[in-house]
């Protein structure tokens, strides 16, 4: 799957993505909250589908109301953006750390030594 996928009728919502179908712990504790909520009469989820439909009274809760909490929980990421920042962040704070390092030994050590180090290391 990869792109979340919202249908949306008078009295109905869709949500299909990977968010629902991997995470079953928290979604099935954001159901039992929905299942509380005035204006919400069924819902169905099925975690292999990654799919929870949520039929409710539109005169009692609008579907925005509905897809903004959902999408405040992460429903509605998409994974592949996901890994994309986890990986730039992950390379953004070794390239910073290997910075720092090599400041330092420079301080500690002299430039020359460490700038001829890390020349052989590479």
């Amino acid at each position: 799957m990869s792109s979340p996928y919202v249908h949306q009728t008078q009295n109905r919502v869709r949500i299909r993505s990977d968010y629902i179908q991997q995470h079953a712990a928290e979604v099935t504790d954001l159901i039992a909250k929905l299942e509380l909520v005035p204006g919400i009469t069924e819902i169905q989820y099925r975690r292999y589908a990654g799919s929870v439909a949520i039929r409710f009274d539109s005169k009692v809760i609008s579907a925005a109301a509905l897809l903004e909490t959902v999408e405040s929980y992460g429903w509605l990421e998409n994974s592949e953006e996901r890994d994309f920042i986890n990986n730039a962040v992950r390379l953004g704070a070794k390239t910073l750390l290997k910075g720092i390092a090599l400041t330092t030994l420079k301080r500690t050590l002299g430039g020359s030594l460490v700038s001829a180090v890390a020349a052989i290391a590479r």
